[in-house]
């Protein structure tokens, strides 16, 4: 997956910085010494120095969905990921070195969010699209991060890009119910009414009749019927409240 973010970074600096291949170049590696004394034409680096969730653009919950053949689909939120880019520009002058990170700057700060036409593979077709942040950080850090690579302090641009991953567990979801089928009961179950079924638009309760009432006290059985499966949870029937002593009832 990071693979795809590294082509997707590319095509969109390219597209709309705009970064020309004939003219400037795009690395992904280190800007150490090494590197930078292997430097031939003008170049924007963009190293992934830090991978970490993002708690900020988290999601929670679960998501029904629907597959290409129509099935139903219960899953967790995908995951959202933050990836740091160190973002610099590499000439052998110093005023086209700025001309060319400032230009990508602009690029960056008004484009939030990376569009479809410059996302690779999977990228594309999931949802929501990576977003583009420029963090603020103190020049101890931007210090510290130099020495680590053991170059010459260079101005760059801290860019976090989260991305979401297509990694949540699926579960399929079973069919909807057609139908509930409410049925009384005595406490030793015996059934003292026929059942009342509740359908959907294919079937009316008319047929079974309006519901009866009875004075017996047991629980009440609801049957769930889905796919050809039953599922039955029973609940206590309510006796009616009884009037307090020295009131008359209406």
């Amino acid at each position: 997956m990071l693979n795809l973010l590294d082509e997707s970074m590319e095509h969109f600096l390219r597209a709309v910085v705009p970064l020309p291949p004939r003219e400037v170049d795009i690395a992904f590696e280190a800007p150490d010494g090494d590197w930078a004394a292997g430097i031939s034409r003008p170049t924007v680096n963009l190293y992934l120095w830090d991978v970490r969730p993002s708690m900020v653009q988290r999601e929670f919950g679960m998501l029904e969905t629907t597959d290409h053949n129509g099935h139903r689909q219960r899953r967790s939120a995908p995951p959202r990921v933050e990836c740091r880019f160190l973002v610099t520009a590499w000439t052998s002058d110093v005023g086209d070195e700025h001309s060319l990170l400032g230009r990508v700057l602009l690029a960056l700060l008004v484009n939030p969010v990376i569009a479809t036409e410059h996302l690779a593979g999977a990228l594309a077709s999931i949802e929501p699209r990576p977003t583009i942040e420029l963090r603020t950080g103190t020049a101890a850090e931007n210090s510290d991060f130099w020495s680590a690579l053991g170059g010459q302090l260079k101005p760059g641009l801290d860019v976090a890009v989260t991305i979401t991953l297509d990694a949540a567990a699926v579960r399929e979801v079973g069919p909807p119910a057609r139908e509930l089928q409410l049925q009384q009961r005595s406490r030793d179950g015996a059934i003292i009414d026929e059942p009342l079924i509740i359908a959907d638009e294919q079937h009316t309760t008319e047929e079974q009749g309006p519901p009866r009432d009875t004075a017996v006290d047991g629980p009440i059985e609801l049957a769930a019927r889905m796919g050809g499966r039953s599922s039955e949870a029973t609940t206590p029937r309510r006796r009616p409240a009884r009037p307090r002593r020295g009131t008359q009832q209406e």
